[in-house]
């Protein structure tokens, strides 16, 4: 009887296990959506050798490479459109500097096979694009136009940072690449 019973009992939970185990698998409804960004893309294409006293610090949806520096400095690389000369006016525009008509007298550097041009401000910093204002800010910045694009990378920190690390933002850009084969 005993014997009996135990076979029973066994039986019973194998036969719980597998009918759990037999469950309809659940529907699962997507109803949001967004477009893909740069950083889940994965696709910008860029290569570049980040200066060892920086930090890498993930992409961001406008950012393709995003690096810090010091305390508080950053740099990012980033698309752009609009032209040159309102991207440049717009960065001079955050530390309350005149508008420029031309981009000509402004120092050139080589950047993705083309010549970009270098923006330089320092001062008190107005805010904007998700950062908070500052005083005694700085900023240098090289946009190129690479087709319908501008590719821009930008330096932010204390005046006294950036002023210290242009020339290796500098090296950094002239070392910038497109992958091969990418369009």
């Amino acid at each position: 009887m005993f014997v009996h019973s135990f076979r029973l009992i066994c039986i019973s939970m194998l036969a719980v296990a597998l009918c759990a185990s037999c469950r309809k698998a659940e529907k699962i409804v997507v109803n949001e959506r967004r477009d893909l960004v740069v950083a889940d893309q994965g696709n910008h294409s860029l290569l570049a050798v980040m200066p060892p006293e920086w930090r890498q610090v993930p992409s961001t949806e406008f950012r393709m490479l995003n690096y810090r520096f010091g305390e508080s400095g950053e740099v990012f690389v980033g698309r752009s459109r609009g032209g040159l000369l309102p991207n440049i006016n717009r960065w001079l525009g955050q530390f309350g500097k005149p508008a420029i008509e031309s981009e000509e007298g402004l120092p050139k550097v080589a950047m993705l096979g083309q010549m970009g041009v270098l923006v330089s401000a320092s001062g008190d910093f107005a805010g904007g694009m998700g950062r908070a204002a500052r005083k005694d800010a700085g900023l240098a910045g090289i946009i190129v136009a690479i087709g319908e694009q501008l590719i821009t990378v930008k330096m932010m920190g204390s005046a006294s940072d950036v002023a210290a690390e242009q020339e290796r933002l500098i090296k950094f850009c002239e070392g910038l690449r497109i992958e091969a084969g990418a369009q």
